[in-house]
């Protein structure tokens, strides 16, 4: 008779209990995956404030900018369709743009744009945000009149030649995709990430459950409503403004990690390779780099500053681990980062 033994999943709970109350942070929640699948998860803290409901592994988190890593995944599959290619240029797409953009974007490609090499302006702080004029249509018109903007403002470096992160460079990749399969940039990732991976918690914008603190003048954490006033827009969604459980981030990793041993997922191996693959300073939706003594891991970091979460993918040592917390700043980014490093050692094969 066949006996099936199943491991049992590690509770991180008690280490991210410690890591927050340390860092003084109100909730934090991090996971373990292998190429099998889940292996260590865990939750601690407050939804909401010191007396909030208390978080757990169901709990969607915001993920700030590891949504890039998604958007990048949404233009390879279009991509192994070919419906795009990696040098395809954003004037193969927009033609009638090559009138009024500035004329060095002209050779950008999108590869360029998803390595933050095509010199576009970052579009991250309020001042440069506050200059975009008034966005009217249907969300895929919004996003194409920002990406039209944005490629006719100076290039911050020499496309082509720098490394300079660029939110308004995703928005252009992503208004790439909405022009060749004529269907919105929510639509491509539920339809290409969270349905193929069972990515039942995620979706857009601020979750519900769990609020987002920013540090008050005495030391404490405020709240921050996710119907209130600060919120991500819509047209910069793409580079940033996603929620999910860390399983289920964890997961889209996952897919990442077994692609890039190998093994056929939502991408090949083939198109694993060249994503991971760094360039100039990252690859394509994934930073390059070593950490915790181990080289060629994928990483990301994300906050819009009321969350913070880092993810990163070693290959090698067949582990991926994601962490994030409902704050941000300095103590937010430490504590996140030191418990990723942590659990990268504890887990690596």
């Amino acid at each position: 008779m066949l006996v099936l033994v199943l491991a049992a999943v590690i509770d991180l709970s008690t280490d991210l209990h410690a890591a927050a109350v340390k860092a003084g942070l109100p909730a934090m929640q991090a996971s373990v995956v292998d190429a099998n699948g889940i292996v260590a998860h865990g939750a601690w803290g407050s939804a909401k404030g010191p007396d909030g409901p208390p978080v757990s592994n169901a709990d969607a988190f915001h993920i700030g900018s590891c949504t890039k890593p998604m958007t990048a995944t949404v233009l390879a599959t279009l991509v192994d369709q070919h419906k795009l290619r990696w040098d395809t240029k954003v004037l193969d797409v927009f033609p009638e743009w090559k009138r009024d953009i500035r004329p060095e974007f002209a050779p950008v490609t999108l590869a360029d744009l998803l390595s933050h090499e095509a010199g576009v302006e970052a579009f991250g702080e309020e001042t440069e945000t506050a200059k975009v004029p008034k966005l009217t249509g249907s969300p895929i018109e919004r996003r194409r009149a920002f990406a039209h903007f944005a490629l006719q403002q100076p290039p911050v470096v020499a496309p082509r030649t720098a490394f300079s992160y660029s939110n308004a460079g995703y928005v252009v990749a992503a208004a790439m995709a909405e022009r060749v399969t004529g269907r919105t940039w929510e639509t491509l990732v539920r339809e290409r990430i969270f349905r193929p991976l069972k990515m039942m918690s995620a979706g857009f914008g601020w979750p519900e459950r769990v609020w987002g603190h920013v540090a008050g003048g005495d030391g404490k954490w405020i709240p921050s409503d996710p119907h209130g006033v600060y919120r991500l827009p819509d047209y910069l969604a793409p580079c940033g403004d996603v929620h999910m459980t860390s399983d289920d981030l964890a997961e889209f990793l996952r897919a990442h990690l077994r692609a890039m041993r190998g093994t056929a997922t939502i991408i090949p191996p083939s198109t694993a390779a060249v994503m991971h693959a760094k360039r100039i300073k990252t690859g394509l939706g994934f930073g390059v780099a070593s950490v915790a003594g181990f080289e060629n891991v994928a990483t990301h970091s994300g906050s819009a500053d009321t969350f913070i979460t880092v993810i990163a993918i070693s290959a090698e040592h067949d582990v991926a681990v994601a962490v994030s917390a409902n704050a941000a700043g300095d103590a937010a980014q430490h504590a996140v980062g030191a418990m990723l490093r942590e659990l990268l050692v504890r887990f690596a094969r």
